[in-house]
């Protein structure tokens, strides 16, 4: 059956329409304010990221550098400091693979060239920066360690007992194969020996051999100790193989901004010779030290000073054992400096953007918890890179334990 459609009145056909003019210029506006928004929110929180990441940087750097010089600082002196008055001030000699060491036959190098070559046994002793680099220069911390322990006690040489690699002692307790041993002999330099590999300590004599021995070091002979005339004595300062070595360090800041470190032994140093200093960190821009000074003897600081006054050198420090003994700690503040690198703008350039401001304050103030007089101040180069001052204090145990203690016999 056909289906009849009737025409209704009023019903037509309606013809395709697309936007108006009016409508595409309002979507086109709604579209730009939700672009630049977007562009806005991104840019602050891209900026957020690079600050919160600047300052996570920064503050995992303080904190390594807080633990590392603490663990290095703490420990000072460990292995000789019980028995001071034989080995604080000597000259320490030493040969390495039958060449010198020490004192150094060439200056170190960089940054510490401004220290000694003629390097004496004490646990710390900071060079201060040059008169002409003050305003931006480093001081230089000398600080060594050996192995604690039976190495804290001294075992006296038997007289007439010193052969060319040999030696007696009235103990051998302690002593393995490849330990490094401090030679001490009063009004003579220290020399340090190493025991021979195939020692197995089943009697009095102990054999010298390895890379650290040497017969003769500096025109320092080791039968000229023990004589009758003297009264010599070793310590056990560490051990040539096994991973536990005296730390005789340098730290100080190069020219590129890194901590670096210089062993003085050439234990731990880069480069194929083993003679470049090693980088602990960077963006370091300033390292400065002052002593904490106990005049009395009673264990507490007394007082600040600089490592540059009157009585507190590093001449005095290192020949003076009354002054090495008043050295109970150390006060270091270092400016730290971020990688990133904000925006360059000027101040006058007035903008909504946080980053195109300078983010470092022209100065810094370095040590500010003591007086006026002790304090040091650190001029901003870089204002675009965020600049942070790190300062702690560390106890010299090793020190603090000597203090009015009687002299060893």
């Amino acid at each position: 059956m056909t289906k009849l459609r009737f025409f209704q009145p009023g019903q037509r056909a309606r013809a395709a329409r697309g936007f108006t003019l009016v409508e595409l210029m309002v979507s086109l506006v709604i579209g730009m304010g939700l672009i630049i928004t977007m562009g806005l929110l991104s840019n602050k929180f891209e900026t957020a990221k690079r600050e919160s990441a600047s300052s996570s940087d920064m503050s995992s750097t303080s904190a390594f550098l807080s633990y590392d010089i603490d663990r290095q600082i703490r420990s000072a002196g460990s292995g000789f400091s019980t028995s001071w008055s034989d080995t604080y001030g000597c000259e320490l000699t030493a040969s390495r693979n039958s060449a010198q060491a020490l004192p150094a036959p060439a200056a170190f190098p960089e940054p510490f060239a401004s220290v000694p070559q003629s390097i004496r046994m004490v646990p710390l002793v900071v060079y201060p920066v040059a008169a002409a680099a003050s305003a931006t220069g480093s001081d230089v911390i000398q600080v060594m360690t050996g192995t604690g322990g039976v190495g804290e006690v001294p075992n006296p040489l038997r007289t007439k007992s010193v052969a060319t690699n040999i030696m007696r002692l009235t103990s051998t307790v302690g002593i393995q194969a490849d330990d490094l041993l401090l030679i001490t002999d009063a009004g003579r330099p220290c020399m340090l020996e190493q025991v021979s590999a195939s020692y197995t300590g089943t009697s009095d004599q102990v054999d010298l051999a390895g890379a650290y021995y040497a017969a003769v070091i500096n025109g320092q002979a080791l039968n000229d100790r023990a004589t009758g005339a003297s009264y010599a004595k070793s310590f056990i300062v560490g051990n040539a193989t096994n991973n536990n070595p005296p730390r005789f360090n340098l730290l100080g800041v190069n020219a590129s901004n890194q901590l670096v470190r210089y062993d003085l032994l050439n234990f731990g140093n880069g480069g194929a010779s083993s003679t470049e200093p090693v980088p602990l960190a960077d963006g370091v821009m300033m390292m400065r030290v002052r002593y904490g000074i106990d005049s009395t003897g009673d264990g507490i600081i007394d007082s600040w000073v600089r490592p540059d006054a009157v009585n507190y050198t590093a001449t005095d420090i290192t020949t003076n054992q009354a002054r090495a003994r008043q050295v109970i700690a150390v006060k270091i503040s270092m400016v730290l400096r971020s990688d990133t690198i904000e925006d360059q703008s000027s101040n006058t350039n007035q903008s909504t953007t946080r980053s195109t401001y300078f983010v470092a304050p022209p100065t810094l103030r370095l040590f500010s918890s003591l007086g006026s007089a002790l304090q040091d101040t650190y001029t901003v180069a870089d204002r675009q890179r965020r600049h942070n001052v790190v300062e702690f204090t560390v106890p010299l145990r090793n020190v603090l334990a000597s203090v009015r203690t009687a002299i060893p016999s």
